[in-house]
């Protein structure tokens, strides 16, 4: 690592801003008279220097990874100074937010715009004034000081941000060949500025990724009415069952409220994105195929909210099956593709969701596939999401986010092993108290056909409707979504072997059966594990990593952990793969990034695979109906959580029970269908640095499995009765939730 040189820097300077002129051009009069009090109030002095801690992604903290400073010239486009309110503030906001969440309050459903939070709530037009000339004089470009004011919206070069903010931007390699560049150490600013500063997100190019696994493609055959398969999942050998909009609007019983017209017409719901669609008509052809264009009111438009158009590129794939599957549960909907451009080190998701909130009028919904861990974003970046998820709820948006595809490790896709290194880690969006987290689950009755000799034709037609391509029958019990051989269901499959174990020598992670299994895949959750501070470890939860704590709404309902932290997912829905037979499909035709041609004339050609990333736009999707008819919900976690503590107190957890063994299904007046047999678990092992985190049974080269401890084996989540690390409060029964919605009390 280059030594920490700071050159041309004048220590003794003192620097004195006159502000009356340009702040009356930034603020008006109105806005300034109403404005919280200012915080900076020292005058200030270069020689007196703050360090902004948390702000360090943890792979810039690894020696090994660093290949030097990146030239001072590469320029870095649109970095986001975030700013923070003082503590009465904050605490004025989240009371208002909870107030307007509130049924019983005067101020229920009084949602605030984009404007009004920067005129009560933001920071002082004062302290945005001097923080927006202090950048100039470091010369630093001020695109805008965002309506919010939380947020300053600034351009340079990496030599201006050495110069300025104390810390070099590096070249990194990582050990499995990634290339990024970051900041290698905390930034720095005067003191009399740090007041109104949480820090900058960001200095480094760790976005989030889609959260999406892809598997292959699949074809329908309109002769024989059935699909097939073009890859095969497993050694199982079992038939393959494609789920498109009309099975899942079954199972999760969409159809009475289609058939009473509540199809999401009238709202709008926004998917954020850093790639647009090459074929926009793969939205249109997907329906068309599936029997959605009988619904005419849904639209389908791409936009790019004050940014720059990001065009087609790898992530195209994600765009494609969020837009599809938002209109696939609401297909009288208005879906948004909302995409901005990454800049070097700013995140075009962060661009596109910031744009989206200052919209007039902003949607009513937004969905977020995308996410990564928290001990690799850092504090800052997770404070500009949860800023963004807590705007959205105070102007009456509900925000989801795909919850992710590892387990209980987040981190673990950039592990490049096959299995955790690191540990339990969170999601670093889902950690959000304003957010909803949608989970996954998987389809049980394959799993019952292979040990319970319960005939898969209870749930599935032999032949898929003509004009929707459906076969599901009904509801389908669940499980948790889990792909890897620390899966109790698949290691104590007889067709597996019958293991009584996952971890060590003899088990089932270690033995040839089991190698094919041998991977992370499968639904996330587990309780936030560095909102604030930075590990010590970089990638490990450890050194001063804090989790967010727990919000108010969440309680009421038994199985919630008694942890005091923001405990995930909120809901969970079918994201699997094809690991028990059952997979999505959605249409992608850009050859250029292994889509493959997509038309409802002859075989429907169609991309086949899994991951939340499907499951978060379908719960939007759901949460549209229930809009159209009872207006903007907001932070929707708030009648979720009280529904389900209903739903407990009036009927035996046997009643909602989704894993039932014999094929016996929740009742039919059940919203939330209640998982409580299976797991999330997955494997770990040695880190490159000969250690072993949160990981029962392993000693290298064996395998264990993600434990919450080291000595015995608690394994990194079971469903249970209630709500669950694995699965949250479950999957729901749509027209139920949308008739018990005005209940929520």
């Amino acid at each position: 690592m280059r030594p920490h040189v700071i050159s041309n820097r004048n220590v003794s300077r003192t620097t004195n801003f006159s502000l009356g002129l340009f702040l009356c051009a930034i603020f008006p009069a109105a806005g300034m008279a109403q404005a919280p009090k200012a915080v900076i109030t020292a005058t200030v002095d270069e020689s007196r220097l703050v360090t902004l801690t948390g702000n360090i992604p943890s792979p810039a903290l690894d020696p090994r990874n660093d290949r030097g400073r990146v030239d001072d010239s590469l320029a870095l486009e649109h970095m986001i100074l975030l700013l923070k309110r003082s503590p009465e503030n904050e605490a004025a906001l989240r009371s208002e937010i909870d107030a307007i969440h509130d049924s019983a309050s005067p101020q229920y459903h009084r949602w605030l715009s984009a404007q009004e939070l920067g005129t009560r709530f933001g920071v002082a037009p004062h302290d945005t004034g001097v923080l927006s000339h202090w950048l100039e004089s470091q010369g630093f470009t001020v695109n805008l000081v965002r309506e919010n004011a939380l947020m300053i919206d600034f351009s340079g070069t990496a030599g201006q941000v050495s110069e300025a903010f104390h810390t070099e931007i590096h070249n990194l390699v990582l050990a499995n060949g990634d290339k990024h560049v970051a900041n290698v150490s905390n930034p720095e600013i005067p003191a009399a500025l740090a007041p109104a500063v949480e820090g900058i997100a960001s200095l480094h190019d760790f976005f989030p990724k889609p959260h999406l696994i892809s598997r292959g493609t699949a074809s329908y055959d309109r002769e024989s009415h059935q699909w097939h398969p073009h890859f095969t999942i497993s050694s199982h050998g079992e038939t393959f069952h494609a789920v498109g909009p009309y099975d899942f609007a079954t199972i999760y019983n969409l159809l009475p409220l289609w058939k009473r017209g509540f199809t999401g017409k009238g709202v709008t719901i926004a998917t954020v994105e850093d790639s647009n669609l090459a074929n926009p008509s793969d939205w249109s052809t997907f329906r068309q195929t599936f029997g959605l264009d009988t619904f005419t009111s849904g639209t389908f438009t791409q936009v790019y909210p004050n940014c720059t158009n990001p065009g087609a590129n790898g992530d195209e794939v994600e765009a494609d099956l969020d837009v599809e599957w938002a209109s696939a549960a609401a297909p009288d909907a208005a879906v948004e593709l909302s995409a901005c451009k990454n800049t070097k080190t700013t995140s075009g998701l962060d661009l596109a969701i910031l744009g989206i909130l200052e919209a007039a009028p902003p949607p009513e919904i937004i969905s977020d596939s995308y996410g990564f861990c928290e001990t690799i974003t850092g504090q800052t970046e997770i404070a500009l999401e949860n800023s963004e998820a807590q705007q959205a709820a105070a102007e009456g948006i509900t925000y989801f986010i795909a919850q992710g595809d590892t387990g209980a490790d987040e981190c673990a896709p950039g592990e490049r092993t096959r299995y955790s290194t690191l540990g339990i880690n969170s999601g670093d969006n889902t950690a959000s108290a304003y957010a909803v987290d949608v989970g996954g689950t998987d389809f049980q009755a394959q799993y019952n056909f292979d040990v319970y000799g319960i005939p898969v034709s209870d749930f599935w037609s032999a032949t898929n409707n003509p004009q929707t391509l459906a076969s599901a029958l009904s509801y389908i019990p669940e499980i948790p979504w889990n792909d890897s051989c620390a899966s109790q269901l698949i290691y104590s499959d007889p067709v597996n072997g019958g293991f009584s174990q996952s971890y060590g020598a003899s088990g089932f992670c270690n033995s040839s059966q089991g190698n094919s299994f041998l991977d992370f895949y499968g639904g996330s959750g587990g309780p936030s594990t560095c909102f604030t501070g930075q590990p010590s470890i970089p990638g490990v939860v450890s050194g001063t990593c804090q989790g967010n704590p727990k919000p108010s709404y969440q309680t009421g309902v038994p199985g919630i952990p008694n942890d005091g932290l923001r405990d995930q997912p909120d809901l969970a829905f079918f994201a699997a793969d094809g690991v028990w037979g059952s997979f999505y499909v959605e249409c992608f035709s850009d050859t250029k990034f292994g889509g493959s041609p997509c038309t409802a004339k002859n075989d429907a050609l169609m991309e086949g695979g899994g991951g939340t990333s499907f499951a978060s736009p379908a719960m939007a999707g759901i949460q549209a109906l229930i809009d159209q008819q009872y207006g903007k919900q907001g932070n929707a976690n708030t009648v979720y959580y009280k529904l389900a503590a209903q739903q407990f107190k009036r009927y035996s957890s046997a009643a909602c029970n989704a894993s039932q063994t014999n094929g016996g299904l929740p009742g039919s007046y059940c919203v939330f269908n209640d998982v409580q047999l299976g797991d999330m678990d997955i494997p770990c092992g040695q880190n490159k640095d000969g250690n072993y985190y949160d990981c029962y049974g392993a000693a290298s080269p064996i395998i264990g499995e993600l434990s919450t401890s080291n000595s015995t084996g608690e394994p990194a989540y079971p469903a249970t009765i209630g709500y669950d690390l694995a699965t949250g409060l479950g999957s729901v029964n749509a027209t139920n939730l949308f008739d018990a919605w005005p209940n929520a009390k």
